[in-house]
């Protein structure tokens, strides 16, 4: 070869490389998904995860042409199904849908198989858990001022109960307990389904959970406060939390859907956009209102994700080291 052309081809080659750098991802980007996409749900079938994940599944197979396929991986708080997760390979194919858990909860109460903070790449925040601080009538309180100064005359006495030691809502009863400076006795339960029959019979006396509204509409519950950043439209006469004298209360349960990391930029960036135009749907978002839960029409960037991952990670190291919270 002629050394006058070497220059040149160097120059074509580089060209080459850099022009593909830019079509590639953009092929990707058109083409995803051309097969179906497994998503990870790290609790089992039928819980307040799927209430969230399958119907966004469905919306998705919809508008993108394939399958998203729902695969529940419960275990260990959610750390199972996370764990999982970063053994796929990050090409948009396995996804992850959960509440924020497993990556903002748990690595503070116990060593993890994965690094929360590098090992998940954030698609898009979804739907946000309208719940309740709901209390038996037996104690004759109708605020949570009122509550507080029961509790204060009678230290250790009241029971709040949750779905088991670590979860969110056992850790919204200690950031309670700091920020009125009351003394609460914690019962856990493996779950809201065993913990609310005995509310209701009054063996135990309070509890932070969305299944509380209807019981408070049947008269068998006292609603104190609602935990959400406004009231509920079934119960516009019942404050926030935050209204009722602690603007610092700041622990949602909020879902989000996360991929491994080092999936391709483009294909996080399509599955935003979609996300993004289904939470705008009307229907969409009556139909999770319905279920309890809010939906934000205009889908947190990955980059907002990151933020509120690593605030509110901040929020529950501090609750829990400053509760003694020790993981069972």
């Amino acid at each position: 070869m002629p050394e006058i052309w070497r220059p040149i081809l160097i120059v074509l080659c580089a060209f080459c490389v850099q022009f593909a750098g830019f079509v590639l991802p953009a092929m990707a980007e058109a083409d995803y998904p051309t097969r179906p996409v497994r998503v990870i749900v790290p609790y089992p079938a039928a819980g307040g995860t799927d209430v969230i994940a399958r119907p966004m599944a469905e919306r998705l197979s919809r508008s993108l042409g394939q399958q998203f396929v729902i695969e529940n991986r419960g275990g260990a708080g959610g750390a199972l199904g996370a764990e999982l997760l970063t053994k796929a390979a990050p090409d948009g194919y396995t996804i992850m849908m959960t509440p924020q858990t497993p990556i903002v909860v748990l690595p503070s109460l116990r060593k993890m198989g994965y690094n929360a903070a590098t090992d998940f790449v954030p698609i898009a925040r979804m739907s946000e858990v309208i719940t309740g601080f709901a209390v038996h009538p037996s104690l004759g309180v109708n605020t949570l001022q009122e509550f507080i100064a029961l509790a204060k005359r009678e230290p250790g006495k009241y029971v709040v109960v949750s779905a088991g030691v670590g979860t969110i809502t056992h850790l919204r009863g200690e950031m309670l307990k700091l920020m009125a400076g009351i003394d609460l006795l914690h019962v856990p339960y493996k779950g809201n389904g065993e913990a609310l029959p005995d509310l209701l019979a009054g063996n135990v006396h309070a509890m932070f959970e969305a299944v509380v509204f209807p019981h408070v509409k049947a008269g068998k519950l006292t609603l104190l406060a609602v935990v959400d950043d406004v009231r509920h439209p079934d119960f516009p006469n019942t404050p926030t939390i935050k209204e009722s004298g602690f603007p610092d209360f700041d622990m949602p349960i909020w879902f989000v859907a996360v991929a491994p990391r080092g999936t391709p930029e483009p294909i996080i960036a399509k599955l935003h956009r979609e996300i993004s135009t289904i939470h705008s749907d009307p229907d969409f978002i009556a139909r999770q209102m319905a279920l309890g839960m809010r939906v934000y029409p205009k889908a947190e960037t990955p980059e907002e994700i990151r933020a509120r991952m690593a605030a509110q990670t901040i929020v529950f190291a501090d609750v829990i080291k400053r509760a003694e919270v020790v993981a069972e």
